[in-house]
């Protein structure tokens, strides 16, 4: 498959993301309206699509987007195990939903099976992670427009089930999924064009996002909460889980190097810095997540 198809792909969805968004803020008043607004979108993103890789035939369209998908045995593998992962997810937020109780090791669950799933990615399918990093994320974010403007039928389904996992720092947009996904794979978004996954090796930047968002916050938040007693001032940190955020990250990094990278010339030392300035940053910067 060329890699163009994947290119032209991030790049329809983007813009069609862009187009809803802006279009459902105009008739915000009119929610229902936003419903036939997504059925325009989509239906000329299809065919924009079709044109940018030279086919204006719908069924041939979506052929191309199913070879996308199903490209080889090792492709359905991964993609095997990133449902299981999803499937987890979801019966994990089935189950809080259930008890009506989310804590901030509830919230971080999350964390994990997205770090599962872009580790898998990045190093088995790094092209085919890519796309679906972009496609991803326009899911989430007109996911979140639909429930956000209260477009009929779809918002009181997803408010059931989103907001229970709103986070204390969110405002009426639930923005911590959307950080989420973009903290763990901006590593790999930053590449503007597919990469080829046949000659395509990681470096340890890539896993950044892993980290940072992944382990370094995830432990800093539930290290944080349950032991945390020393608070910076005017914050709702704590010292504890700075200092967790930072031993974590820097542990990560050094396990990364090692058995995902393995490049016998990196530095401990620069590895540190990096761990110390993001731990510090997490504690004085307020954020979602």
């Amino acid at each position: 498959m060329p890699p163009e198809y994947y290119s032209n792909l991030a790049i329809v969805s983007t813009i069609t993301t862009i187009f809803i968004v802006s279009t459902s803020i105009l008739i915000k008043n009119w929610p229902v309206f936003i419903n036939v607004i997504y059925l325009i979108a989509l239906s000329l993103a299809i065919y924009i699509y079709g044109l940018l890789i030279e086919t204006d035939h719908f069924l041939q369209v979506f052929e191309i987007l199913l070879e996308i998908v199903t490209g080889n045995r090792d492709r359905l593998l991964l993609i095997s195990f990133w449902l299981f992962n999803v499937a987890i997810s979801v019966v994990f937020c089935t189950y809080v939903k259930a008890t009506g109780i989310s804590t901030t090791i509830h919230r971080k669950f999350f964390h994990l099976t997205v770090s599962l799933i872009y580790i898998s990615g990045i190093l088995y399918d790094a092209q085919f992670t890519w796309i679906c990093a972009w496609l991803w994320l326009a899911i989430f974010i007109l996911v979140e427009n639909l429930r956000y403007f209260d477009v009929p039928p779809w918002s009181p389904y997803l408010n059931e089930y989103l907001l229970i996992f709103r986070d204390i720092q969110d405002s009426d947009l639930l923005m911590t999924p959307i950080y989420l996904l973009t903290g763990i794979f901006l590593p790999l978004l930053l590449i503007f064009q597919a990469p080829n996954s046949n000659n395509f090796h990681p470096k340890l930047y890539h896993f950044a996002g892993i980290a940072s968002v992944g382990v370094g916050d995830s432990f800093a938040a539930i290290i944080g909460s349950k032991i945390g007693k020393t608070k910076w001032r005017n914050s709702n940190k704590s010292l504890e889980g700075t200092i967790s955020m930072i031993i974590s990250m820097f542990i990560f990094l050094i396990f990364a190097n090692i058995f995902l990278v393995d490049d016998s010339n990196f530095s401990i030392f620069p590895i540190f810095i990096s761990s110390v300035i993001v731990g510090f940053s997490e504690a004085f910067i307020t954020k979602n997540g």
